[in-house]
């Protein structure tokens, strides 16, 4: 552990026992963490004893240079600002949102006479609303495009009242703005949309549907018949707006139900809006500078990061697993964090989850498709297998045997479509002596999940068995007893290339022009070869030494010091005496036994 620098003993002195936040600087002055303490002193001098800690601690350690601290009124104000820091100066070991640019608001203009509504990125305190940040851009303007006719109010910049306009826009033709520009429509009415608009963005559709039925009906009544079919209209387009989204807890309270995947350097975390038993928006947030960070603190720094700048909280926030300083942190978003256990809650919470996991998949999908061209056919197996993820790590078994001699078999392994020679496997086989495909198929996946247990990064997606609808069947329940039953298995017979899957009695038939199958065709025959190459070398050794054997007095030894120095047998049958001296190990009695028994007749 290095010691600390002269900058930093000389204020380590005054530290004061407070709460607050510190900032740790490089050698070039930039600042490459902040964190936040109850007690700066004794967070801080913990950086500096000379106990052991954890990979990003002792990375850290190594480059700080210099110290800067913040005293705050308390430990919730030092959540605040650590997060508005973090933000400002992104440093190198703090988790962080990935994307730098800022998610759109919608942003509402109620303190000006007749509000506009626009998307904003720049949120600013000027008495205006906002709504959001909206992660998925298309699908906001979408939203906002079937807002026009419903909740009609301005988006242009004229300056009402002070400059009275002599025409309106084709807004007004379009039946997108009641033109208060040309004073078609008084403050007290117009204001009376905007309110519905900031209400529905609140998700109280029943609410609106209620004015908008009695309304109606009111206008109805009264013969205008017009006003009446408007409504009807809007009533209608809310309620699809409302079936677009899926309905799945009847509560009223507002949500927000937290989704977190993580694979390697990858992670994201995925908040799901619900309002009034509604999930009216999905934000995602693709997550960085995870090195040696575990998953509980991955998802505390981002419920910081998140909350910190928001100016309402919902009622209840539903998480995954209990994240880093848990009660801090429910404490200071006032006791709103849930963990939920049982009930319709996890059911929310497995949909984030979910909704998390195919995110990442597709953020690797779309990284493999830059990286190379394989990615396409495993993209097309997983549609035609029906597979949950991209079966990125494939392998493939094989069995090689003549007439029950010498059975071996192997085990291939493909990485994104491209072999991975490193974890390919071969089995000499050994729980039978007779040919028996099935049981030596089994003994083949049962010892190479071993390996599997040994190495977990050699863990596949998908095995697939060479054979037929037997070996498939053999092969799941030696799946099935192991301790990776969730793997993907399929076999493919050699006839007409039929793919066969535990879950079905038919064969699926990829077509022939099928990327999909020319890769489980090439893994397959890549099986093939290696398990025909290994007994091919099986047998040739298996000659070899019967041979030496019916030789007097020749031991192993002996064997493996003729086949090291010639090679093979017709090559120690034409040595003759003197060469065969010369072999270290060889001697001279030992060399004529090897000479007559080749040459019986001289």
């Amino acid at each position: 552990m290095r010691s600390p620098t002269k900058e930093i003993e000389a204020k380590q002195k005054f530290l004061p026992e407070q709460p607050g936040v510190y900032l740790w600087r490089d050698k070039n002055a930039e600042i490459i963490y902040v964190g936040k303490a109850l007690n700066l002193k004794n967070r801080i001098k913990s950086y500096l004893n000379l106990t052991l800690k954890d990979p990003k601690t002792e990375q850290l350690v190594k480059n700080i240079a210099d110290l800067e601290y913040i005293i705050t009124n308390s430990e919730a104000d030092a959540f605040l600002l650590e997060a508005t820091l973090i933000k400002k100066h992104r440093p190198k070991y703090n988790v962080m949102l990935k994307d730098d640019k800022r998610y759109p608001f919608v942003k509402v203009t109620i303190a000006e006479p007749f509000p506009r509504i626009f998307v904003s990125r720049e949120p600013i305190n000027d008495g205006s609303r906002y709504f959001g940040p909206y992660t998925d851009v298309r699908a906001l303007r979408r939203t906002l495009r079937s807002f026009e006719w419903i909740f009609p109010i301005r988006t242009c910049n004229r300056t009402i009242p002070r400059i009275k306009y002599k025409q309106p826009c084709i807004n007004y033709q379009l039946g997108k703005c009641p033109a208060p520009c040309v004073g078609y429509i008084t403050q007290s009415d117009y204001a009376l949309i905007v309110n519905r608009l900031v209400r529905f963005f609140g998700g109280r559709y029943q609410e609106i549907l209620e004015e908008f039925r009695t309304e109606m009906q009111l206008a109805s009544t009264m013969l205008r018949f017009e006003d009446a079919a408007k409504l009807r209209d809007r009533i209608i387009a809310i309620e699809r707006i409302q079936k677009r989204q899926s309905v799945f807890y009847n509560d009223d309270r507002n949500k927000d139900i937290v989704g977190f995947y993580q694979e390697d350097r990858l992670a994201i975390c995925l908040i799901l809006k619900m309002k009034e038993g509604t999930i009216v928006n999905q934000e995602n947030y693709p997550l960085t500078n995870l090195e040696y960070e575990n998953r509980e603190n991955i998802l505390s720094s981002f419920l910081q990061l998140y909350y910190a700048d928001k100016d309402e909280l919902p009622e209840e926030i539903l998480l995954p697993f209990e994240p880093a300083e848990y009660d801090k942190l429910n404490e200071w978003l006032h006791n709103r964090l849930q963990l939920p256990q049982r009930g319709e809650k996890t059911k929310l919470i497995t949909m984030a989850k979910r909704n998390a996991f195919h995110l990442v998949e597709e953020s690797k999908l779309a990284h493999l498709r830059k990286a190379n061209r394989t990615i396409f056919p495993i993209q097309e197996l997983k549609d035609a297998l029906g597979l949950h993820s991209l079966p990125r790590k494939i392998v493939c078994m094989d069995i090689s045997t003549i007439q029950g001699t010498d059975t071996v078999s192997s085990a291939v392994y493909f990485e994104n479509g491209k072999p991975k020679k490193k974890y390919y496997r071969h089995f000499i086989i050994r729980s039978i002596d007779t040919q028996n495909d099935f049981a030596a198929m089994q003994e083949t996946l049962s010892r190479f999940l071993l390996e599997v247990d040994k190495e977990p990064e050699m863990k596949p997606d998908l095995i697939i068995i060479d054979g037929g609808k037997g070996q498939l069947s053999a092969s799941v329940e030696a799946l099935a007893q192991s301790a990776h039953p969730d793997i993907h298995l399929i076999s493919l017979a050699k006839r007409a290339e039929e793919v066969f899957t535990p879950l079905s009695s038919v064969s699926i038939i990829l077509p022939r022009s099928s990327s999909a199958l020319r890769l489980l065709v090439t893994v397959r025959d890549e099986a093939h070869r290696f398990a025909i190459n290994f007994h091919r070398k099986r047998r040739s050794k298996r000659t070899l030494e019967s041979a030496l054997e019916a030789i007097p007095g020749i031991g192993e030894q002996s064997k493996f010091l003729l086949l090291k120095e010639l090679g093979s047998v017709d090559a120690i049958s034409q040595a003759s005496i003197e060469s065969l001296i010369e072999i270290k190990g060889i001697g001279p009695i030992t060399a004529e036994q090897i000479y007559n028994y080749f040459h019986p007749g001289e």
